[in-house]
């Protein structure tokens, strides 16, 4: 059982973990040691703030948050990001990566949530 100011410090830890990873996920290289630097504890006290209050990881933790936010990005009614942009975004340098990633994580193609393009009604001057 933990102490109650433990769980208060560990859930201060994730709240700033998550937002940090957030502002953070466009980032190439963005690693725990990163993550726990800003935050303001150890990589070991962030590895287990994450596993036992989210129960999963800081990959996995950072991958769900980059599949979410492509997934959001990608299936916008206004203005769609292209795949190739929704990679830069949440860090990915190509956009093949976001596909592998997409495609593992969620089970079908990043193009398949993508809204579907207007469909030509003909021109202005045809009968």
């Amino acid at each position: 059982m933990t102490r109650r100011k433990t769980g208060r410090r560990r859930r201060d830890i994730l709240i700033k973990a998550g937002q940090a990873i957030r502002e953070r996920q466009g980032e190439f290289d963005l690693n725990l040691t990163d993550i726990a630097e800003e935050v303001g504890c150890s990589t070991r006290q962030l590895q287990r703030v994450l596993t036992e209050l989210e129960g999963e990881g800081f990959r996995s933790y950072l991958l769900r948050v980059r599949m979410e936010t492509a997934h959001r990005l990608l299936s916008r009614r206004k203005q769609p990001s292209t795949v190739r942009k929704a990679a830069r975004a949440v860090g990915y340098r190509e956009a093949s990566g976001l596909r592998q990633a997409f495609k593992r994580f969620y089970g079908y193609n990043p193009s398949d949530v993508q809204p579907a393009p207007p469909r030509y009604l003909g021109d202005v001057t045809e009968p």
